[in-house]
């Protein structure tokens, strides 16, 4: 998968993605996004303000991220239609136990990398008239 050298810094236990964007320690970091995680704006909003919650596309895809050789394999965590995301390592864990926040996902190289779409709307029942 591709790599990409972004202008950040992974936090250890950030309660709230605020936190990741009032950090002035920005150096170079390299990161792999192992898979691109599309939430809506409202699960969105959730997550980023409960960093430390368990969250099932973190547990799902848990043993995809870690450190290695410099390099930290990680989850973007964003909205199809949001320009930023926040990067997870949760190193095994079910929540994002280390976060960097990413002002443009775009500075990331994602091709190839898997989308799973969490902002689907369930799908409705429809009734018997409908039928």
């Amino acid at each position: 998968m591709p790599q990409s050298t972004i202008n950040g810094c992974f936090f250890y236990k950030a309660n709230h993605a605020q936190q990741l964007m009032e950090d002035k320690t920005a150096q170079p970091i390299r990161v792999e996004a192992v898979k691109d995680i599309q939430l809506t704006a409202q699960q969105f909003r959730h997550f980023s303000a409960n960093l430390l919650r368990d969250m099932p596309f973190i547990t799902a895809n848990r043993d995809l991220t870690g450190y290695d050789k410099g390099v930290t394999h990680c989850l973007l965590v964003t909205t199809s239609r949001n320009r930023d995301g926040i990067l997870v390592d949760c190193q095994g864990f079910n929540y994002a136990r280390y976060s960097a926040y990413v002002p443009d996902k775009h500075g990331l190289d994602l091709r190839d990398v898997p989308v799973d779409h969490y902002d689907l709307k369930p799908r409705q029942p429809r009734s018997q008239q409908d039928r």
